[in-house]
C-alpha cells in the first residue's frame, strides 16, 4: 500500500506539534520544579536568619573591660612594728605598746590595800596564753603585774619602770608558772622577757 505525499504532511504535523507541545509542557514542569526548590531553599535560608538574629538578641551584651586600678599602697603603721597594739591600763591611767609574741596582752585590775594606801595593780597575762593553757590566768603565776604606787610609797621587792604624774609605777615579776610543758614554758617565757624588754619601757600615760 502506497502513502501519498499529501496524506502523510498532516500526519507528520501532528507528530511536530505533539512534540512541540510535550518539549513545552516538560520545560513548564521543570521550571516549576527548579521555582519550588528556590522558594523552599530562600525559606530555609531566611528562617536560619531570623534564628540567628533571635540567638543574638538573647545573648547578654559583653561588658566592656573595666580599666585595671592598682591599689593605692596603705601607709606604714606607726611605728611601723608588725603585731604592735597599745594596752590601756584604765585603772592605773598608763598603756603599754605591745608586739609579738605578746600583741594580745590583757589584764585583770585589783585594788590592794598596802601600809594604809591602795595600789592600783594590773595582772597581766595574753589570751593566747589563756586559750593554750587554761590556768595562764591573769596572775602572779603568768606575765606578773603592773603596780602603782603614790610617791609617799616606795618599796624595793618591786622592779621600778618610771614616775608618771604623782604617781610611781612598779613591775613584779611573776612568782611561779602556769603551765609545765617544756613547750609551755618556752612560750611562757618567752612572753615574759617581752613584757619586760618590750611592753615596760614604753609605759606612759
Amino acid at each position: 500500500m502506497v502513502i501519498s505525499q499529501r496524506g502523510s504532511a498532516p500526519i507528520l504535523l501532528i507528530v511536530v506539534a505533539t512534540v512541540f507541545g510535550l518539549g513545552l509542557l516538560a520545560s513548564g514542569y521543570l521550571n516549576y520544579v527548579q521555582f519550588q526548590s528556590a522558594d523552599q531553599d530562600k525559606r530555609e535560608f531566611e528562617g536560619r536568619i531570623t534564628d540567628l538574629q533571635y540567638q543574638l538578641k538573647q545573648q547578654p551584651a559583653s561588658p566592656s573591660p573595666s580599666p585595671s586600678t592598682s591599689p593605692s599602697p596603705s601607709p606604714s603603721p606607726s611605728p611601723g612594728v608588725l603585731g604592735e597594739q597599745t594596752v590601756a591600763f584604765t585603772q592605773l591611767g598608763a598603756q603599754v605598746a605591745t608586739g609579738d609574741p605578746i600583741a594580745d596582752l590583757t589584764y585583770e585590775y585589783q585594788a590592794v590595800k598596802s601600809g594604809g594606801v591602795t595600789l592600783a595593780v594590773a595582772n597581766l597575762t595574753t589570751r593566747s596564753l589563756m586559750a593554750q593553757y587554761p590556768k595562764c590566768i591573769p596572775g602572779t603565776t603568768s606575765l606578773g603585774q603592773i603596780v602603782r604606787r603614790p610617791l609617799s610609797s616606795k618599796t624595793s621587792a618591786s622592779k621600778f619602770i618610771k614616775r608618771l604624774g604623782d604617781y610611781n609605777y612598779y613591775y613584779v615579776a611573776a612568782g611561779g608558772n602556769c603551765t609545765g610543758t617544756t613547750a609551755g614554758l618556752a612560750t611562757l617565757n618567752a612572753a615574759r622577757t617581752a613584757v619586760i624588754n618590750t611592753a615596760l619601757p614604753t609605759l606612759a600615760n
